[in-house]
């Protein structure tokens, strides 16, 4: 791999600095800036990347020789520009992804949901390999990413822009196809054809392996590969039974895993699947992940104080909030308390009545206003859609503003209550502030 010089626009979204870290780790010259400060361009800076807060024209090195942006940044922002005018490529940053994959094998995980979380129990799987997600892994440095041994590459395969058709992998994991980017898709048809056009672009001695969903196994009928399916369906390679993965042949591997609920133990099965392919045996897979307690916002355990338990996750759709919620119950005894910041004006238009009903499985139930990350407020479109259609929770609250919460909900917490903050935006920060509201955390 040649040594290049790269400037990464939006350098501190999860996505982009472990796109930064795999660089400076494989010995390009990385710059980037971002419109705010944050974990990441710490980082990304430590790890010897030159990273700054703000945009500008005077931002892109004079030896860069090519500017990576994601689908977020708009075409006039300054440093674009300024790399356009100088006649340097600004290519999006799935064509870093696909750059950094070369000279590696390359395995993607695809899907609605659980792409973080299965992609790093692959990495971890198959004793250590290259991966790249766009959440926080523990042995990241900071990052979604790490330059591991071996000839693997584990990529996050993205479906929100169609940016996984960008990428070449020899073997995949499909999980499950869900319509979840409304702006981006007119319809789950629409979904499906591009996760149809990602599983028949897989070489045919390649591998596919499909989760148990039944829309994913319909479309995994495209690919030219074998496929592996995982699930309680006839020819499954292996299904999930109580606390075990069991084989078609009978074998029985007790999947005794730290990431909690029965999606991780899909999740974790899809990757011992494919790992089996690359010549892990299942009962190593399994041992390797096992210690793993989720990438960063699954179920990521803020603290305690007065006896109140808060986890923030990155649930953003109500699948995940429904497979979030189950999990909450698997291991929390008392009330569960869901905070719910929507994410998008056009994912809340479209799935209101199913947020409400998936939030309908807390004790209390808390809707903020929606986060409206990279679109414009839509008239009659915040978060009392989603309340109207809770039903079940004794107390149902609506909070716009995020700042708000901490002030309203801890005088009507109990000891023994687990408090969720779920949402893809700004309401990670929520968690430590409400621990701060209880008192501080426990001693």
């Amino acid at each position: 791999m040649s040594v290049r010089s790269i400037h990464l626009v939006g350098a501190g979204g999860a996505g982009m600095s472990a796109l930064g870290l795999l660089a400076v780790r494989a010995g390009w010259a990385v710059s980037g800036t971002d419109r705010e400060e944050g974990p990441a361009l710490a980082a990304l800076r430590a790890a010897g990347a030159t990273v700054r807060v703000g945009h500008g024209a005077d931002a892109v090195p004079a030896g860069a020789t090519a500017v990576f942006a994601s689908t977020a940044i708009p075409g006039d922002n300054p440093d674009v520009a300024a790399a356009r005018a100088r006649g340097l490529p600004v290519m999006h940053r799935s064509d870093l992804l696909a750059l950094l994959m070369q000279g590696h094998r390359g395995l993607a995980v695809a899907g609605a949901h659980g792409k973080s979380t299965t992609t790093a129990m692959l990495a971890l799987a198959l004793g250590g390999a290259t991966v790249c997600v766009g959440a926080e892994v523990p042995w990241g440095e900071g990052t979604g990413a790490a330059w591991g041994e071996g000839p693997w590459f584990c990529a996050e395969a993205d479906e929100s822009d169609r940016s996984l058709l960008r990428l070449v992998p020899e073997a995949a994991i499909l999980l499950n196809v869900d319509h979840d980017h409304h702006s981006e898709y007119a319809s789950i048809e629409d979904v499906e054809d591009v996760f149809r056009q990602f599983a028949s672009s897989l070489p045919p001695d390649g591998l596919l392996v499909v989760g148990p969903d039944a829309r994913a196994r319909a479309v995994a009928g495209a690919a030219r590969c074998p496929v592996r399916l995982v699930g309680d369906v006839a020819g499954a390679w292996g299904g999930v039974e109580g606390g075990d993965l069991v084989l078609a042949d009978g074998r029985r591997v007790p999947l005794g895993i730290a990431a909690p609920g029965a999606h991780n133990r899909w999740n974790a099965a899809s990757a011992v699947a494919l790992a089996d392919w690359c010549g892990v045996a299942p009962a190593d897979a399994v041992a390797r992940i096992a210690p793993f307690p989720g990438v960063g916002r699954r179920f990521e355990d803020k603290g305690t104080a007065a006896g109140v338990r808060v986890v923030d996750d990155y649930a953003h759709h109500p699948a995940e909030v429904t497979a979030t919620l189950a999990a909450a119950r698997d291991q929390h005894p008392g009330r569960v308390v869901a905070v719910f910041q929507p994410h998008l004006y056009s994912r809340t238009r479209a799935l209101a009545d199913a947020f409400g009903q998936a939030l309908s499985g807390a004790d209390v139930v808390v809707v903020t206003d929606v986060y409206a990350a990279r679109e414009d407020p839509e008239p009659g479109v915040d978060g009392t859609l989603v309340l109207r259609a809770v039903s079940g929770p004794g107390e149902v609250l609506s909070i716009p503003a995020l700042a708000d919460v901490p002030a309203v909900l801890v005088p009507g917490l109990r000891r023994g209550d687990l408090v969720l903050t779920m949402g893809a935006g700004d309401i990670t920060t929520l968690g430590p502030r409400l621990i701060e509201a209880l008192g501080g955390p426990d001693a």
